[in-house]
Order: structure tokens, then sequence, then C-alpha cells
């Protein structure tokens, strides 16, 4: 009898092929979030030491032109905060898609298992049936060989 051949087998492998490729993207875009997470940390951290410049500055008798100087840094700051800010949105949003067609992609590829599972026990019963049949007919055989040598 023929080896189990499963009709799908490129099909399922094109499914796992797919699912790594999913699963490496978010990957990507999730370190990509937490790199620019880290990033926005790091000018909060910035600000927060910009801030107590600026109040030690305030106290001490400074130009005002080195006060401002300091504000508009402060300001150049938040205004990259806020496009990072941007940027982990559309990141965010590019993730939930990922994670929509990956959760996609699996139940595809258990669908496809599933079915691979129930083709093979079912090739496993034609198998069987297919054995039993050829011992029934080798047993049937050899009580004809026995009847004709007792004649």
């Amino acid at each position: 009898m023929k080896k189990f051949q499963f009709s799908l087998d490129k099909v399922l492998e094109v499914k796992e092929i797919e699912e790594k490729i999913l699963q490496k993207d978010l990957l990507l875009i999730q370190h990509e979030i937490l790199k620019k997470e880290n990033n926005i940390l790091d000018l909060e951290e910035k600000i927060s030491q910009e801030c107590i410049t600026l109040s030690v500055l305030s106290q001490e008798i400074t130009q005002s032109s080195k006060i401002m100087l300091h504000y508009q840094y402060i300001e150049s700051l938040q205004k990259k905060i806020d496009f990072l800010i941007h940027e982990i949105t559309e990141l965010r949003s590019r993730e939930e898609k990922v994670k929509n067609m990956l959760i996609i992609k699996s139940k595809e590829k258990k669908s496809l298992e599933h079915l691979k599972e129930i083709k093979y026990d079912e090739f496993k019963k034609e198998y069987k049936k297919h054995e039993q049949t050829i011992l029934d007919e080798v047993s049937i055989q050899n009580h004809r060989f026995k009847q004709d040598s007792n004649k």
C-alpha cells in the first residue's frame, strides 16, 4: 500500500511560512515601539533636568535670552516627544493589524493541520481494512488448500 500523502501539504507549508513572517513582523514592531518609548523617557528626563537648570538660572541674575534658550530647548524636546507619541500610535495600529492577521493565519494553519490529522486517520483505517482483507484472503486460501489436501 502507498505511503500517506496529504494533498494540501504545500498549502500548509505556505501558511506556516506566512505565520512565521507575521510573527517576525510583530516582534519588529514591538521592538520599535519599545525603542520609541525609551526615547520618550530619555527626553522626559532631559526636560526634567532643563527645568532644574531653569529654576537655578531664575534664582541667579541671568540674561533673559539665556533663559529663553532653555525654554526653547524644552519646547523642542516636547515636540520630539509629541512626534514620538504620534509614531507610537501609528505603530500600535500596525501592531493590531499584524496581530489580527496572525490570528487568522494561525487559525487557517490549525484548520489545515486538523484536516491533515483527519485524513491521516482515514488513511490508517483504510490501510487496516485493506490489510485485513488481504489477511482474510490468505486465511481463506490456506483453509481451501488444507481442505483440498485432505481429500
